[in-house]
């Protein structure tokens, strides 16, 4: 593992640093606890997005021939970890810009190329994800929405669900089913979907938290030509693994986490906690969990350098920061007594309770992305070779 950075990255790191000093306000900083809301942030997340775009940060990885600069994985998380470092804004169109644009870029027609990429990068158009529903979450090769050809193009009928952002998104990036006598993983094609036409519906789900930023999508109907399916008809599965290659996160999980636990002792202080022994061991664990988590990140990072690409040991990696997470939020909440129990925005609440909000988000961690349960079965037969269980 090389856990030194060469003098050019250092140049680079400066670079990001001075560009946020000169255009990231200090009203649009956040904690790294919390965040943004998405329900009272979207026009500041779009102004942020075309700030970025404009300045050629959301093509940093591209290579050169497609506009970007063609940088390093370690130049990636370096960039990654000075936006967390920061507290800066996420961007409203950020799963067009992570996950389809570059699939796009792999994958996608010159005609998708052409009419999508710069305007998702731009937060012209805005894309959800259309994966997940009801009976296939974490088994995503269960799912029955169903595309057929009809008078020329596709119809598509069906319903997904916890799609982030369904109810401000323009078009949606979407797997549904177009043979059913094909084996499961086989008989999936990727679509492009319009949002705005007959035929689809978006229903909010309101959560814990207040908020309703993932909603169901109800397709009845929807009509796709057959210049938005991305790649051919039937290789939708494997569209989708080349998304979710695009998807996994380091240096700057690692950097909000460090920032995190230094919130937590301070908070602990401040309400007098810091004299408990209990609360010590746990901010120090917090404190030793969050480094562990640096390394394991720059081991990562040290292989993507080296042409690795990721395989299933990136489980370890999710497992780890959403359960450590959990217990970061539990500890911070429990350390403000009977003000933990107030909810985000209470008149009394503690720091206009970010930290419930935070522990709130906690909880779906370990559910989305794969839940920890799948994760704990990918290390144990994939990573440990251990036998699969009946």
């Amino acid at each position: 593992m090389d856990l030194g950075y060469t003098a050019d990255e250092e140049a680079f790191r400066q670079e990001v640093r001075d560009w946020l000093d000169h255009n990231l306000p200090d009203e649009w900083r956040h904690k790294g606890v919390g965040g943004f809301r998405e329900e009272e942030e979207t026009d500041l997340q779009r102004q942020w997005q075309r700030r970025l775009h404009e300045a050629g940060w959301l093509k940093l990885a591209w290579p050169k021939e497609a506009g970007g600069r063609d940088a390093t994985p370690v130049m990636q998380a370096i960039y990654s970890e000075e936006m967390a470092k920061a507290g800066a804004p996420i961007i409203l169109g950020r799963l067009g810009v992570s996950l389809l644009a570059p699939t796009l870029l792999v994958s996608g027609s010159q005609w998708q190329k052409d009419t999508y990429v710069d305007r998702i990068l731009s937060g012209e158009l805005i894309f959800c994800q259309g994966f997940s529903e009801p009976d296939a979450g974490s088994d995503l090769a269960g799912l029955r929405a169903r595309a057929e050809r009809k008078d020329g193009h596709w119809v598509l009928n069906g319903q997904k669900t916890w799609s982030s952002g369904a109810h401000y998104a323009d078009k949606s990036f979407l797997l549904a089913r177009t043979d059913s006598d094909a084996e499961a993983h086989k008989g999936i094609s990727f679509f492009l979907v319009d949002m705005h036409q007959p035929g689809v519906e978006v229903r909010r789900i309101k959560q814990m938290t207040g908020g309703g930023e993932f909603c169901e999508i109800f397709l009845s109907g929807a009509v796709v030509e057959d210049r938005d399916v991305v790649g051919e008809p039937g290789a939708g599965w494997k569209i989708a693994m080349t998304v979710f290659g695009f998807e996994r996160g380091g240096l700057a999980q690692a950097a909000r986490f460090e920032r995190a636990v230094m919130e937590l002792a301070g908070l602990a202080r401040d309400r007098g906690a810091g004299a408990d022994v209990t609360v010590r061991q746990k901010v120090a664990q917090a404190q030793i969990e969050a480094h562990v988590f640096r390394l394991i990140s720059l081991r990562s990072l040290t292989s993507a350098q080296h042409g690795q690409a990721p395989g299933p040991e990136a489980s370890l990696t999710k497992l780890y920061w959403s359960e450590m997470d959990k217990r970061i939020q539990d500890t911070a909440v429990g350390v403000q007594g009977p003000y933990g129990a107030l909810a985000p925005g209470s008149h009394f609440a503690i720091e206009d309770g970010r930290w419930q909000y935070g522990w709130m988000w906690a909880q779906a961690e370990t559910i989305y992305a794969g839940s920890s349960e799948i994760q704990r079965n990918i290390i144990a037969e994939r990573v440990l070779g251990l036998p699969r269980g009946r």
